[in-house]
Parts: C-alpha cells; sequence; structure tokens
C-alpha cells in the first residue's frame, strides 16, 4: 500500500515519514516544508492565500462530517450553543483522515457524530435511540 503524499501549505510536497518495523510512522508528521520552516512570512503568506481561496483538500470522513452538519443545519436542529460540538466533530473527522486505522478514533467520531445528531432531538427519541442501543448491544 502506497502512502498518500502531504503537501505543505505553499503547495511543496512533502517528505514521506519515516517508518517503524510494524509500518506505522515513526515521530510525528510534517506539516510545513523546509523552506516554510526557515521562513515564517512564506508560510503566513501560504496560510493566508489558503484561507482567501479556501483551497483545503478535506478526506472522507471529514467530507461525511460536513454533510452531516449541513443537514443537521438545514433541518434547524442545530443551535448557537451546538458550536463545540460541531467543532470537535469537525477535529476528530480531520485527524480520523490522517489515521484511519486508528480504533479510539473511530470511536470518538461515532460518539462525537451521535452527540450532534441528539443534540437538539427531543427526550422521546433520546429515549428510544437508548433503547434500540441497548437492544443492540451498544448501551449501558
Amino acid at each position: 500500500m502506497k502512502a498518500k503524499t502531504a503537501y505543505c501549505a505553499c503547495g511543496a510536497p512533502l517528505p514521506a515519514p519515516k517508518l517503524t518495523r510494524n509500518g506505522r510512522p515513526l515521530g510525528r508528521p510534517r506539516t510545513t516544508c523546509a523552506q516554510c520552516r526557515a521562513d515564517p512570512d512564506r508560510r503566513r503568506a501560504a496560510r493566508a492565500q489558503e484561507v482567501v481561496t479556501g483551497e483545503v483538500a478535506f478526506g472522507p470522513n471529514r467530507i461525511a462530517a460536513e454533510q452531516t452538519i449541513a443537514a443537521l443545519e438545514a433541518g434547524g436542529v442545530l443551535e448557537p450553543v451546538d458550536a463545540t460540538r460541531v467543532a470537535s466533530l469537525r477535529a476528530i473527522a480531520t485527524a480520523l483522515d490522517a489515521d484511519p486505522g486508528s480504533a479510539p478514533l473511530w470511536r470518538e467520531f461515532r460518539m462525537a457524530e451521535t452527540a450532534l445528531r441528539l443534540s437538539g432531538a427531543a427526550s422521546g427519541e433520546i429515549d428510544a435511540y437508548k433503547e434500540l442501543m441497548q437492544s443492540l448491544g451498544g448501551g449501558q
């Protein structure tokens, strides 16, 4: 399986991470190229351009999270108090795209998505959801 190429905010490809014997990356992955690390002004300009143009490529989990958020907003379920839940779902989805084999991230993603979906639900809907999860063996 070939690793995906990561890119700096300026568009330069980043070097592939060194791998351990079990195939996992060694250390933290690089997020900026050598030129951007050496020149902070270049890094700021690249990030500003990224914000202005909105050209950020998301993975499938982040795209699905954005679609869920858009559907909940369109349905009138989300309120301003749900901003933290929305931000956490986006962050977890982005992290999950970076490491799709992480079981703890999948668990957190599922819990964040469920919490967001149930944030505007009535108590009857929540009780029905709890009963369903208990019958499936997923609830306490």
